[in-house]
């Protein structure tokens, strides 16, 4: 098994989890808003990266009247529910590092939040998403002073906290990138960016991640074009 169809199947263990959670405003994290509040506007067209059942559409929904919103995601049962919670929404169901179903289509706004210290091909998935990136991109990073951990071995995440027993056993990488490096791949990847900001804070890994490391940056980069 390849690792794109690995981490599509780690997915579905935790499918159910988004039944409620990350579907509004509310369910928001203080990062994210801190740029997204101002970044919604009327007419907006949006590309949400790993959008699991669309919760970011209904985000939209509550506070604008009018936006064209697309979600991509490698998990098949994610962009089954996706599409049935939001027929309004345009989704695609991909693999990992296939962009072909947005070829040539560039968005207001990209959305890559909650995924990228979660794979292996991180660093090519912000690449790809500032390629489709219009106006502005925004993402997070796990950071830290400390080198960059990507090895699963030393740092991971276990696929059960969405309450799936079963995806104890299955592990993605937990990705925690050094504080400089974080900033010298989000230049070099988003070239031409014209204003780049970041904010975060703080927190303790997640519950489900093994790693060496007690406190991360949860920190949200904001590109400009």
């Amino acid at each position: 098994m390849s690792g794109g169809e690995h981490n599509a199947r780690a997915w579905g263990h935790v499918v159910d989890f988004f039944d409620h959670e990350r579907a509004t405003s509310a369910q928001v994290y203080a990062s994210e808003w801190f740029f997204l509040k101002d970044l919604l506007k009327d007419g907006i067209s949006v590309l949400d990266v790993g959008c699991a059942q669309g919760g970011f559409a209904g985000v939209m929904a509550e506070n604008l009247k009018d936006f064209r919103y697309t979600g991509i995601d490698i998990s098949a049962e994610m962009i089954a529910k996706a599409k049935t919670r939001h027929p309004q929404a345009e989704f695609h169901h991909v693999g990992e590092s296939d962009w072909s179903a947005i070829a040539g289509r560039q968005f207001d706004l990209v959305l890559v939040l909650g995924i990228l210290h979660l794979h292996e091909s991180w660093r090519d998935t912000i690449a790809q998403a500032w390629a489709h990136t219009a106006g502005t991109l925004l993402m997070d990073l796990r950071e830290h002073e400390g080198p960059t951990i990507e090895d699963k071995a030393v740092s991971s995440f276990r696929m059960d906290f969405g309450g799936d027993e079963a995806g104890a056993a299955v592990r993605l990488p937990y990705v925690i990138v050094n504080a400089a490096e974080a900033l010298a791949v989000v230049r070099r990847s988003c070239d031409g960016v014209s204003r780049l900001s970041h904010y975060g804070y703080y927190h303790p890994v997640s519950g489900a991640a093994e790693t060496p490391v007690d406190k991360v940056m949860a920190n949200v980069w904001c590109a400009q074009r």
